[in-house]
């Protein structure tokens, strides 16, 4: 093996083993002409990286605070072998914990417990965090982003901003918000993201749907924060592909970060010259095109992440999420925002929940026609569609079992609707699907939301002093996720629920090139 196939694999094939290394080696010997320009190393005094968990922690939450609790050490390890981070102390991980606002919650509005390099720390802030409260539906994001940003970041870290939420923040919009001029600290959350932007973090959204989409403007206003920002939202369905994603987007933050210190200031540069030229109002298109084509000629590779899009996706969308991403504050933003009718979720995800409303224990696929995907860990196969591109999902797969965390390569283009989940033969999905509920009776909820949504305070504790559930969650860790490598690198990762995540290794996509172009426009002060 080369030096190059060598540093390949130490990234996701390396969470795999000795077996995925045998793929990876025969996915080489195949594709001798692959660079791998896109996993050198750059000159730094070592590769290190500050990440930040900022989690709602109200009502519904309890899930994805189990899940990042419970694969804590998984993430860490995974993170620090897969991206070949320098020695003790290169990761650092920082939490931030929110609820809201009095009168809306009286317990705390956001709790900091800072940067930590012990992994045992980490988890043992984690374990005192239990989802309750909230009060209004939106929640105090902003000062939990005002709180993040102040964290001592290192200088020559990449930094990378993770936020778990169900709800929005105060001040975009919805119906019943107990703060509807924006939080009561002053703070406006488009400013921040643009001081996350200058300060080279990039701040992805993990939205926890359904429930987030029983707002109006939540999903929209989310996809254009994090625009702002070079970063992108991730929907996900299901806890149990929590850690799956966080492995994900740390591999694309470190080689978007790596990119950005090789020709960052170049772009920066560029898009700057088209802008003083005139004759266009946004140069930021036409230099992610031409950058996108020169990587492409050198062969520049990334990590990608895939997954299937659950939303509807109209004309006002699209604007509103263009509102979002340029207006300068919310005051400013909200007069341009139009209305959305109807449900925000798709009608195959809206048709699929309804088609498994009752809960079945996973069964692996049958064997389609077709083609075969090699399995780790057993025999068995499943069709898979050979897709071209960057920007297209996989299909599904066969079931073995697997750790359920492991690394992965990158968060890549928007999701597509071309769904497994939707379009291939699934597991049934656990009563109702997909649920997280706010508290019941508010007017801010869809009737579609109030239906999918779980019960508040889910993490209630039993007169014996154990939590409601608990045998059930252990027996839960036990269960090992469905995945599949393919032949050509694909990883596929399929949740408790049918929700899929695809990750690959491979020519790096233009929606990457856009944003790492956002990032180094806001990183070298040109702004947009």
């Amino acid at each position: 093996m080369t030096a190059g196939s060598s540093r390949n694999a130490g990234g996701v094939f390396g969470m795999f083993g000795a077996a995925a290394q045998h793929l990876h080696v025969q996915g080489q010997s195949s594709n001798a002409s692959a660079s791998t320009s896109g996993s050198n190393v750059w000159d730094e005094p070592g590769r290190t990286m500050d990440l930040v968990f900022i989690m709602d922690a109200t009502g519904s939450m309890g899930s994805y605070i189990n899940s990042a609790t419970k694969n804590i050490e998984t993430i860490c390890e995974n993170i620090i072998r897969s991206e070949q981070l320098s020695g003790p102390g290169a990761l650092r991980i920082g939490l931030i914990a929110y609820r809201d606002h009095p009168p809306q919650d009286h317990t705390y509005i956001v709790k900091n417990f800072g940067f930590h390099t012990e992994v045992e720390k980490v988890k043992e802030n984690l374990k005192t965090l239990y989802a309750s409260g909230g009060g209004d539906g939106p929640e105090a994001v902003t000062a939990a982003m005002k709180a993040a940003l102040e964290l001592d970041w290192r200088l020559h870290a990449t930094k990378l901003a993770v936020l778990i939420a169900d709800a929005p923040p105060h001040g975009i919009g919805e119906y019943g918000d107990g703060f509807h001029d924006g939080s009561p600290d002053g703070e406006d959350p488009l400013r921040l993201a643009r001081q996350y932007a200058k300060a080279g973090i990039p701040l992805f959204m993990i939205a926890c749907e359904p429930a987030l989409s029983g707002y109006q403007h939540a999903a929209d206003f989310f996809q254009g924060l994090v625009q702002i920002t070079g970063a992108m939202l991730v929907p996900l369905t299901t806890a149990s592909l929590l850690s799956h994603v966080i492995l994900g987007i740390a591999g694309e933050a470190m080689d978007l970060e790596r990119l950005h210190r090789e020709i960052g200031d170049a772009i920066a540069e560029r898009i700057q010259s088209l802008s003083l030229e005139g004759g266009q109002n946004n140069p930021m298109d036409d230099v992610a095109r031409e950058l996108h084509e020169r990587l492409l000629l050198r062969n520049e590779s990334t990590k990608q992440l895939y997954i299937e899009s659950i939303y509807r996706e109209t004309d006002e969308s699209r604007h509103n999420i263009q509102v979002w991403a340029t207006a300068p504050d919310l005051a400013t933003a909200k007069p341009n925002i139009k209305r959305v009718a109807g449900s925000r979720l798709s009608d195959k995800y809206l048709q699929t929940r309804r088609a498994t409303s009752s809960y079945k224990p996973y069964v692996p696929f049958p064997k389609p026609p077709g083609g075969s995907t090699t399995v780790l860990g057993g025999s068995a196969s499943c069709s898979q569609n050979s897709q071209s591109g960057s920007r297209k999902v996989v299909t599904e797969f066969s079931a073995f079992s697997a750790s359920p965390g492991m690394s992965f390569q990158h968060t890549g283009s928007p999701p597509s609707s071309n769904s497994a989940t939707f379009n291939s033969p699934s597991p049934r999905i656990q009563n109702g699907g997909f649920g997280y509920k706010g508290p019941e009776g508010f007017a801010y909820r869809s009737r579609d939301a109030a239906m999918m949504d779980d019960d508040d305070d889910d993490d209630a504790l039993r007169v014996d002093g154990g939590r409601v559930g608990e045998a059930e969650e252990e027996a839960n860790d036990s269960k090992r996720l469905p995945v599949a490598v393919g032949e050509d690198g694909v990883i596929q990762v399929q949740g408790e629920d049918g929700q899929t995540l695809a990750y690959r290794q491979g020519a790096i996509s233009l929606d990457q090139v856009r944003r790492l172009a956002m990032q180094s426009a806001y990183r070298g002060g040109s702004g947009l």
